[in-house]
C-alpha cells in the first residue's frame, strides 16, 4: 500500500462543470481514500463527487506526490494525477457518490473519507462537479492508494 496526495486551488465557477478531477493511466487502478474540499471565497456553494465516463481535455494535470519519499514517483502507465482546468469538459456520471451544500463562509468545507477506498476505472477519473454556480476559489486535496 502506497499513499499519494496532491492539493490544488480551483477557480472555476460554472454550474455543471468539473472543478477538479483525479485520473489514472492505463497501468494502474488506484483507490480514492480521501477528498478534501474547502471554500476560499465567501459564496454559498454546492458540489458533488462523481465518476466520469470520458476524461475530456485536461489542461493542468499534476501528478500526485508520495506520502512516503521512498515510494516511486507516479509516471508513465503508473500515472495518477489531478487537474483543475479543462479545455473540453469531462463527461460526468449523473449519479452522485457524495454531495454537499456549503454556506457562504471562507474556510468551510468537507473531508470525505473512504476507508476501503473507491476503485477508479482505468483511464477515467473521479470529479468534483459544480451543482450550482459556486465560489470563485475552492481548495481540493485528493489522496489515492496505489
Amino acid at each position: 500500500m502506497a499513499l499519494y496526495r496532491l492539493a490544488q486551488t480551483s477557480t472555476s465557477t460554472t454550474s455543471g462543470n468539473v472543478a477538479a478531477d483525479m485520473a489514472c493511466s492505463t497501468g494502474v487502478r488506484p483507490r480514492l481514500v480521501e477528498w478534501d474540499l474547502f471554500l476560499g471565497a465567501a459564496t454559498a456553494s454546492t458540489f458533488s463527487l462523481r465518476r466520469t465516463s470520458a476524461l475530456g481535455t485536461r489542461t493542468t494535470p499534476t501528478a500526485l506526490v508520495a506520502e512516503d519519499p521512498a515510494d516511486a514517483a507516479l509516471t508513465g502507465i503508473e500515472l495518477i494525477d489531478m487537474a483543475i482546468a479543462f479545455s473540453a469538459e469531462p463527461t460526468e456520471a449523473t449519479a452522485k457518490l457524495a454531495s454537499i451544500g456549503l454556506p457562504a463562509t471562507i474556510g468551510t468545507g468537507v473531508i470525505w473519507t473512504f476507508p476501503r477506498g473507491m476503485a477508479l476505472a482505468v483511464s477515467l477519473s473521479f470529479a468534483i462537479v459544480h451543482d450550482a454556480t459556486n465560489a470563485a476559489s475552492h481548495h481540493h486535496t485528493c489522496v489515492a492508494d496505489k
